[in-house]
């Protein structure tokens, strides 16, 4: 929250700097630094969540923790690509559609990928986890 509490206090200080146009890269290059973070810290962004949907009696398997850290890698990936495009467009100077298009993207892609991973994970995992 503080990232932002800045960055938004520094366009209103200098509306003239140019981070207008930067500001959307800027914000995802954040959230991919704190979800890299997250992942290295041993505590994926994602668990906090996931805890909200899942049973208490799985919070501490080797499943949930994976499934986790593959869907937090997921979103640090997608921030980390989606901020380096969006860069890019605004540098190119692409057309608005262009930024707003990766931005999506970069949203859209891993929401799905949620959605759908950790059925699929369970399923696979769970024999393993069950022979362990």
């Amino acid at each position: 929250m503080l990232f932002f509490a800045v960055l938004t206090a520094y366009a209103f200080v200098r509306p003239d700097s140019g981070l207008k146009e930067y500001g959307g890269a800027l914000s995802m290059g954040w959230l991919a630094v704190t979800a890299w973070a997250t992942l290295a810290a041993g505590h994926p962004f994602t668990t906090g969540i996931a805890r909200r949907q899942a049973p208490r009696e799985v919070w501490h398997t080797t499943v949930f923790r994976k499934i986790n850290v593959v869907i937090t890698s997921v979103w640090a990936v997608a921030f980390t690509l989606t901020a380096a495009a969006l860069a890019a467009s605004v540098a190119a100077g692409l057309d608005t559609w262009v930024p707003l298009a990766v931005q999506a993207a970069g949203f859209v892609l891993p929401v799905l990928f949620t959605a759908r991973y950790p059925e699929r994970a369970r399923a696979r995992l769970a024999p393993d986890a069950a022979r362990a």
